[in-house]
């Protein structure tokens, strides 16, 4: 099997979801060559020390980055030549089966020229990221004009796929209405490998109600919401007390919401932790918030959801209309939901996780968190849905 990613960690930083999914299948018994192609975490190129047998992990570079839009644009187009000079000579003479991700343009149309020449029997892509159309709803790019042009060629990046892998039904439906490509799709959420977490000591005894928001910050991720509806918990002598917001993460946007936060005694901002010190964060929590921003086409699937199931953490789910998650959250008994834009609401739910943490119901929600992550969001279960998928079996 072959994987190009634009994000793989490897040993020298926190491990990512396709990290977890390379060693998954290898662990299942199966072979696999990835090939990463990062621009924005310099380091040697060629093949990496430290992969496991039956794993080799081949990188493009680039070994340096510069400041300066100027020489990250050169950067891209550099990392784009090696991908298409450099890759093909390490790889194999022949894939089972191919594994790319979006933003499928991000791989310079690598996965594509290798499954029409044969070199990859059948190629699927993980699509996790309608570009640009999400990026230009949140703000993320203003540049309107670029819209059609990136839109044309995140396509023709995805027109060779046999297979695309979108995380909800909602997503499938978008793909067709967005594209309009009659591509195979199956359904395949993100994954995580934290199923391993144990509760700390006394987790379901507190008397506060832990609230943990972890993440990016950056813009399209609902961060001034939660605090609006922080400010109303604060108001209350009753919430004030008794609910403690904690938010990982780091972000361009990090100083301005300190700022915005500056007033709230029961928010707390920890900055990035290391994978392991966040699993510890999610085993003494009670609540994972997961926050979108209303006014988008595109239906989200939170990812920390994933995370916060494997770490039996019941999630409040404050998600946008287009979004078919949070008829999941309810059917599956996990957590609460609320409208991403409506902060009283927001404060409502966690109010109402308090009181079932008093009377031990939030633990029956971790237990049914804990089943569907092993159900559904493992990377055991991902790895297994990758590999036999219809028109993909290896």
């Amino acid at each position: 099997m072959l994987i190009v990613t634009s994000v793989f960690a490897g040993p020298e930083r926190s491990p990512w979801l396709m990290d977890d999914l390379a060693s998954e299948l290898v662990r299942q018994g199966h072979e696999v060559d990835v090939v990463v192609a990062d621009a924005t975490h310099p380091g040697p190129r060629g093949f990496r020390d430290g992969s496991p047998d039956g794993l080799r992990v081949f990188s493009v570079g680039p070994e340096g980055v510069r400041p300066g839009a100027a020489f990250k644009l050169l950067a891209y187009l550099a990392m784009g030549w090696r991908l298409h000079t450099h890759a093909p000579r390490a790889l194999r003479k022949q894939y089972d089966l191919g594994v790319y991700t979006s933003i499928a343009s991000f791989t310079w149309g690598l996965p594509a020229r290798l499954r029409r020449s044969g070199r990859i029997r059948r190629l699927m892509l993980v699509l996790w990221d309608f570009f640009p159309v999400h990026q230009l709803e949140i703000g993320r790019i203003r540049a309107g004009w670029a819209a059609a042009p990136m839109k044309a060629i995140e396509k023709s990046a995805i027109v060779d796929a046999d297979v695309v892998a979108l995380m909800s039904d909602a997503n499938v439906r978008f793909f067709r209405s967005y594209f309009g490509l009659g591509s195979e799709t199956i359904v395949l959420p993100p994954w995580s490998s934290s199923g391993s977490i144990d509760d700390a000591p006394g987790r379901w005894r507190a008397s506060t109600l832990r609230v943990l928001w972890g993440g990016q910050i950056a813009r399209g991720r609902g961060l001034d919401v939660l605090l609006d509806a922080a400010r109303i918990l604060e108001a209350d002598p009753a919430t004030r007390e008794s609910v403690e917001i904690l938010i990982a993460g780091d972000g361009p946007e990090r100083e301005r919401m300190q700022n915005a936060a500056r007033d709230l005694g029961i928010v707390r901002f920890l900055g990035a932790l290391p994978r392991d010190d966040f699993r510890r964060l999610l085993a003494s929590a009670h609540l994972g918030m997961a926050i979108t921003v209303e006014g988008v086409s595109v239906p989200t699937f939170p990812s920390k959801i994933v995370e916060y199931s494997g770490a039996g953490l019941p999630s409040l789910v404050c998600i946008e209309s287009a979004s078919d998650v949070r008829d999941l959250v309810m059917s599956r008994g996990i957590g609460l939901v609320a409208p991403a834009d409506d902060p009283e609401a927001i404060a409502t739910q966690i109010r109402a996780a308090y009181a079932e943490l008093r009377q031990n119901e939030l633990e029956r929600r971790s237990t049914a968190a804990r089943a569907f992550w092993a159900d559904e969001l493992s990377v055991e279960h991902a790895a297994r849905t990758i590999s036999t998928a219809p028109g993909a079996t290896v």
